[in-house]
């Protein structure tokens, strides 16, 4: 499977924990977790193993910084080898000192590199220090040097692969993942996003299908089966999806947002604001919850709160050359040209390419 390499961060769905299991005398599994909103961000507890001995009951003497030399390349380092890079590494990462863990790592790489563990242990680092580029990077290398398909593996590399903006490559390890394993919910949930995503939304529907399935009474299934239905202007399904969400998880703003976006397509403005004012000020910190809000007050004839909810959330964020914009476009319909003007100056000022083009048309 080739390497990937991106540069952009996007946010990917937070999935449950899984588990790398590092070649120790203890025996031990390292249990890992979230791969989160980054990023949601991509940590994983796996790094505990490099942070500190004390998950698997073991003290860590104070090591040698660097592994002793091997007898020759081998694929697979012996497992004395393995512990003794971890355990300077931990040294290193114990103090926040990152980049001397890595060239510990990429050095018992480079004596051993078909050794899936070593690299797992490195994806590990990169997860920490959030460069989820080589993170993905080397738990792709460490799944080529695996035996056999390993679903979890599979799965962090699709988070990953997502979270650097490769959607087309988190497509191909999720289905890896549930061709590995047809009992985990999450590996058709997950590939049924990524294929929203990407607007296969017939496929997605088939893996909401299998995960519906696996775990009926996991809102997020119906949370995505509620934007497909929308994005098809299935309206009367997607309320029923958002319905059968929200009996699960009624008070998760996402969902409530989703229902409200939903209400406002329906033909039903006041039940979508009276969903969105319900929310705390921090669920709405975002601007395209704003902008559906705006948009609902303007559907029942209520420009001049639009606006004065953009003009609100162009101030707290006023480096936003969208939010200003926006502000602007409201402020213009609430008849507040004045105002308009100045906020329209202010989006141009911020690089947005339309504000001058706009601005140019209110002197026609």
């Amino acid at each position: 499977m080739p390497t990937v390499y991106a540069e952009t961060i996007i946010q990917a769905m937070t999935p449950p924990k899984y588990t790398i299991k590092y070649r120790l005398k203890s025996k031990g599994s390292i249990e890992a977790g979230t791969l989160g909103l980054m990023i949601a961000a991509v940590v994983s507890l796996g790094l505990i193993v490099l942070a500190g001995r004390s998950l698997l009951g073991v003290q860590a003497p104070a090591p040698a910084v660097t592994p002793p030399a091997p007898q020759g390349i081998s694929q697979s380092a012996p497992t004395q080898t393995i512990e003794q890079v971890l355990e300077s590494v931990q040294v290193y990462v114990s103090s926040g000192e990152f980049q001397p863990a890595v060239a510990i790592l990429r050095s018992a790489i480079a004596k051993y590199p078909g050794d899936a563990d070593l690299r797992f242990a490195l994806a590990d680092l990169f997860m920490l220090t959030k460069d989820f580029t080589q993170a993905y990077e080397q738990t792709v290398a460490a799944i080529e040097h695996s035996q056999g398909i390993d679903p979890k593996a599979q799965f962090t590399a699709g988070t990953l692969a997502n979270t650097i903006d490769q959607p087309e490559m988190s497509l191909v390890h999720y289905q890896a993942a549930m061709q590995g394993d047809q009992q985990n919910p999450d590996y058709p949930l997950y590939l049924a996003n990524i294929q929203f995503k990407l607007n296969k939304l017939e496929e997605a529907k088939a893996s909401l299908a299998i995960a519906a399935r696996l775990a009926p009474d996991r809102a997020k299934v119906w949370a995505t089966w509620a934007k497909i239905s929308l994005r098809q202007n299935k309206l009367s399904l997607a309320q029923q999806h958002i319905q059968k969400t929200r009996q699960l998880e009624p008070h998760v703003p996402a969902w409530i947002i989703l229902e409200a976006n939903i209400q406002k397509r329906s033909g039903n403005p006041e039940r979508a604001i009276e969903l969105l004012s319900a929310l705390p000020q921090e669920a709405l910190d975002d601007p395209e919850s704003m902008r559906l809000l705006a948009e609902s007050y303007g559907m029942i004839g209520r420009p001049e709160e639009a606006a004065s909810r953009m003009v609100d959330f162009a101030t707290l964020h006023n480096d936003n050359a969208q939010a200003a914009f926006d502000a602007a476009i409201w402020l213009d319909r609430a008849k507040q040209r004045g105002d308009a003007v100045l906020w329209g100056r202010r989006a141009r000022d911020l690089g947005h390419k339309r504000a001058q083009g706009w601005l140019d048309s209110l002197s026609d």
